[in-house]
Formats: C-alpha cells, sequence, structure tokens
C-alpha cells in the first residue's frame, strides 16, 4: 500500500501529532502497516488506544472507501507522502500533522505568506487595522493566513479577496463544520479564490483545544505573524509564541495604552516584537519587493460599466441597490456585474458588490 494512504491511515488512530511524529521518527510507514500487527514494541508508541484503533481500520478497500467519501464532498487530502504537502509545515517545532484536508488553490502555501491574527471582539480601530494591512499585502502579492474567525481574522480575509488577493484560512474545524456560521459564505469565497486547510476530519465541530492547536499552522505557514489587537489572554498571543518557536517573525501594531484589547499586542512589541505602522515595514522586515497595483481604467469600460464602477467607488452596494441608483433593468445590471467579476474589476462577497 502506498505511503498517502497509511498515512490516512495513521490519522485515524486519533493519536497526537507529538505521538505520530515520534513513532515516524523510529519506523518507516510501510514498517507501521506490515508490523504493527506483530510488533508489540509498535503499538506501544501508538498507545493502547491509539494501536487499537490502527488494528481496527488497518484494511485497504475499508481505507479506499473512506477517502472516496472525502472526496464525494468536495474536499482533497494532502499528505506527507508528496511534495504538494506545505514544506514549511515540515519542521520539527511546527509539530506537523501527518496530512491536511483542503478546499481550494493548495499551491498557495509556496508563496509569500503573512499571517494576520487579533481579537475576535476588535474595535472600529483593529478592524480598520487588519482591513488596511490586508489589502496593502494583497496588492503587493503578498498571500494573507488567518483563522476564519470573527473580529480581526475575518476583516483581515475579507479585504483581501475584496482587493483581489489570495488567503489562506485554516480552520479550528473540520471543512464540513465551518466556525462561526456567519463566516460559511466568506469560507465559499476564499474556496473559490484561495485555500481553505484544516488538520481535523471534515465533520469534527471545533473544541476549546482544536483553535489553539491550529495556530501553530498559521504561524508555521506564514514567514510572519502581524497580531493586530489582543488581550493578554488570547489566542492571537499563542499563536505569536508559536511564530517564535518556529524561528519567525512577530510582528505588533500598537494600540491605545487604556485599552485592554490592545494590551497583549502593546506587550509583544515592549518584548521585542517588530512595531508595524504600515504594510512597508511587513514588506521591509521580510525583504520582500514592494509592487504597486495598477487602478482600473475607467475610460477602458463600456457606457454600463463606467455607470456601475463609479456608483461602487463611493461604497459597496447590493444588487437591488444598483438597480435603484443606476436605472438600469435588473438583467442589465446582472449581466454588467458578471461581466466586472469576471474581468476582476468587482468582488462580490454574498450579496454585496465592491470595487477592487
Amino acid at each position: 500500500m502506498n505511503d498517502s494512504k497509511i498515512y490516512y491511515w495513521l490519522s485515524l488512530s486519533g493519536a497526537s501529532n507529538k505521538r505520530l511524529n515520534a513513532a515516524l521518527d523510529i519506523f518507516s510507514p510501510e514498517e507501521i502497516w506490515s508490523e504493527l500487527p506483530n510488533s508489540a514494541t509498535m503499538r506501544e508508541a501508538f498507545g493502547e488506544r491509539g494501536a487499537s484503533a490502527l488494528l481496527r481500520f488497518r484494511n485497504e478497500n475499508f481505507i479506499d472507501a473512506e477517502i472516496s467519501k472525502i472526496k464525494e464532498l468536495g474536499i482533497n487530502i494532502v499528505t506527507r507522502a508528496t511534495d504538494k504537502f506545505p514544506a514549511r509545515l515540515l519542521h520539527k517545532e511546527v509539530c506537523p500533522p501527518v496530512l491536511l484536508y483542503y478546499k481550494g488553490d493548495l499551491s498557495l502555501v509556496k508563496t509569500d505568506c503573512v499571517a494576520i491574527v487579533g481579537t475576535r471582539a476588535c474595535s472600529k480601530y483593529g478592524q480598520e487595522v487588519a482591513a488596511t494591512l490586508s489589502r496593502g499585502l494583497a496588492e503587493n502579492g503578498v498571500t494573507v493566513v488567518s483563522g476564519l474567525a470573527t473580529g480581526v481574522d475575518g476583516f483581515a480575509h475579507k479585504e483581501c479577496v475584496k482587493a483581489g488577493g489570495k488567503t489562506i484560512a485554516v480552520l479550528g474545524s473540520g471543512l464540513n463544520k465551518v466556525y462561526p456560521a456567519s463566516n460559511i459564505r466568506l469560507s465559499e469565497e476564499i474556496e473559490y479564490s484561495g485555500l481553505l486547510l484544516s488538520e481535523y476530519p471534515p465533520d469534527l465541530s471545533p473544541t476549546k483545544y482544536t483553535f489553539p492547536e491550529r495556530n501553530r499552522l498559521i504561524s508555521g505557514l506564514s514567514l510572519g505573524v502581524v497580531v493586530v489587537e489582543a488581550a493578554l489572554k488570547s489566542g492571537a498571543l499563542i499563536t505569536a509564541d508559536f511564530a517564535l518557536e518556529q524561528g519567525r517573525e512577530v510582528f505588533a501594531v500598537p494600540g491605545n495604552i487604556t485599552s485592554q484589547r490592545s494590551a497583549g499586542a502593546n506587550k509583544l512589541i515592549a518584548d521585542g516584537a517588530k512595531l508595524v505602522s504600515s504594510v512597508e515595514d511587513i514588506l521591509s522586515e521580510l525583504k520582500l519587493k514592494s509592487i504597486k497595483k495598477e487602478k482600473t481604467d475607467v475610460l477602458a469600460l463600456d457606457f454600463s460599466e463606467q455607470k456601475l464602477y463609479t456608483l461602487l467607488c463611493d461604497g459597496d452596494k447590493t444588487l437591488e441597490e444598483l438597480v435603484q441608483l443606476s436605472g438600469f433593468s435588473p438583467a442589465e445590471v446582472n449581466f454588467t456585474i458578471t461581466s466586472m467579476e469576471i474581468k476582476g474589476i468587482i468582488f462580490r462577497i454574498a450579496n454585496t458588490y465592491g470595487v477592487r
């Protein structure tokens, strides 16, 4: 049996990544598959519960059927047996999973990635900063990584999509259990133009343990981690700690000294994190080239496109609002915005349109 199938089989053990990695440091995947039934030493390496699970599921036909079920859900699997697996996650400091589930463009893991993280209960300031930095990174060809949570994560993803950039969302749940539910539509947009990633089986619901655990993958995929707003006890600070352990750069945005939301970020700066006041601070520190994004040439648009583009420049609008303000028929507006979306001039999130 090939290594990819064996890695999937190993994931069924329920053993921790630490235990799986320790076993794989000693035994090859092929050795585990062939010798586990007869080796007490090997079974001890996986623990009683993990070894029992592996022996119960040790059936190639069963494994093939389970992998087929996952593919029928529109979910792909990448294992450490292939060079498509994110190379940045293979380092010991990351404690790599044996496989990842994904939807979207997996090649984004090989691009220049920067994580933007922060509190779920962000202020208006945090929202604006997350959006500004995400948009600036996207316009400079940098892939934005975050956790699809409410607050800073969500604003970072949304602004990246709006700017026509690429973003990776690392979930603390299975891909069939997107959390929070309010971000399901956003996850669909990311699947279309970016990447959804999880180390958890598709139907696994999030727990208080999975969110901190997935944070090591957010930092592991990235060249650096930017903390926008975070309290002293915050998941974003856990991500920053992982980044330090993994040898990644840590950045922080200074905030109001009277706000608990900024206490964690301000402490990071005091402890030596790179202070961020603009996207150029990030690009310069990571030695990433700053590029200028070409603006849309309004003169190259036809009359209908120019009309809708001008309206959207004043702010995001729904289809109904565009019909009302333009004076065009619903069919004409629908045809025009579809054409503009295909050309990459505008974006759509849920029922709202805006210019890139």
